[in-house]
């Protein structure tokens, strides 16, 4: 009988925590952009959200509400446009932000924001997702990501 948690819940994305994952996870991993200093940092943080806002209308539309089940075999998802599954081995990193957990894949990412959670179910994703946990700027050039200090 397996004992690892399970967690489950839905969301629907808003705009601006969209662009809050966004930004903080490109200025986290893109070395490039945390280096810009000046009127070309300024002219990023404009550029950067007014992209990533057609980004989210455009997946937002097609995508709607997303129910999670987070496990120890991995992370499903169901959308509009069906279901979904990835093994926590083709997860790159668990990123830790302001507003929530960011799980990177080798291609895209899935938010999760903290509104949406527990204590106890965030303790669970934690948990489920000790090795991959990082969190701060780090750049993640290698696949294994930094691990999150004092994680459980």
């Amino acid at each position: 009988m397996d004992h690892s948690p399970r967690v489950q819940f839905s969301v629907r994305y808003r705009l601006g925590e969209y662009l809050k994952f966004v930004t903080e996870h490109a200025f986290d991993t893109q070395e490039e952009l945390r280096m810009l200093r000046g009127v070309r940092r300024l002219l990023s943080r404009i550029v950067l959200p007014i992209v990533a806002t057609l980004g989210f209308v455009y997946k937002s539309s097609r995508v709607g509400r997303c129910d999670f089940i987070v496990a120890a075999a991995g992370v499903s998802r169901r959308t509009r446009r069906g279901p979904g599954s990835v093994p926590w081995s083709r997860v790159k990193a668990v990123h830790t932000y302001s507003l929530g957990f960011l799980i990177e894949l080798e291609s895209g990412a899935m938010p999760i924001p903290f509104r949406v959670l527990s204590p106890e179910q965030r303790s669970q994703i934690c948990q489920l997702a000790a090795g991959l946990l990082v969190t701060g700027a780090q750049p993640n050039h290698s696949s294994k990501p930094t691990p999150l200090r004092g994680a459980a």
